[in-house]
């Protein structure tokens, strides 16, 4: 029994048709992982400082600089603390939320404004961030703009 050379053509497309199916198949999770489900976010009770869900890639102050070079971090001054330890300590840096009226009533107390520029791998523009240093916390205007408080020593997050 012969099969007729439209037959096989319709065959062979059968079959090609099939395995390109096939490969979608196992292509389908890696597809759907890709395009439609979005990062989980890291969540906090308490707002974080810099941006959780962007890679940290430079950290300006008026004084130095921390910078991330070919996977390693630097700092423009020599520092008692690794600079890989102080960026992530940066990174990780959760505050309390301070309300707006609680900051218009701690204004007047305040010293001079401070800013950090923060620049992130993928984006054009940094992150200012606006911080004032007091004898008992931190105050820092966060990547929300919303100015939250911490309290730690200055040696924590500055090269001595």
């Amino acid at each position: 029994m012969r099969v007729s050379p439209a037959r096989r053509r319709r065959w062979n497309n059968i079959l090609i048709l099939g395995i390109i199916a096939f490969i979608g198949i196992l292509q389908l999770p890696t597809l759907i992982k890709t395009y439609l489900i979005d990062e989980p976010a890291v969540v906090s009770d308490n707002p974080y400082l810099l941006n959780p869900n962007l890679e940290l890639k430079a950290l300006h102050f008026s004084n130095w600089s921390l910078e991330q070079n070919q996977n390693r971090w630097l700092s423009s001054i020599p520092s008692a603390i690794a600079e890989d330890e102080l960026a992530q300590r940066w990174q990780d840096l959760v505050g309390t939320e301070v309300a707006q009226e609680n900051y218009e009533s701690l204004k007047p107390q305040l010293g001079p404004a401070e800013s950090i520029e923060v620049w992130y791998f993928d984006q054009e523009e940094p992150q200012r961030i606006t911080f004032y240093q007091t004898p008992q916390f931190w105050l820092l205007r966060n990547w929300q703009d919303k100015w939250i408080a911490i309290s730690v020593e200055p040696r924590y997050l500055m090269p001595e």
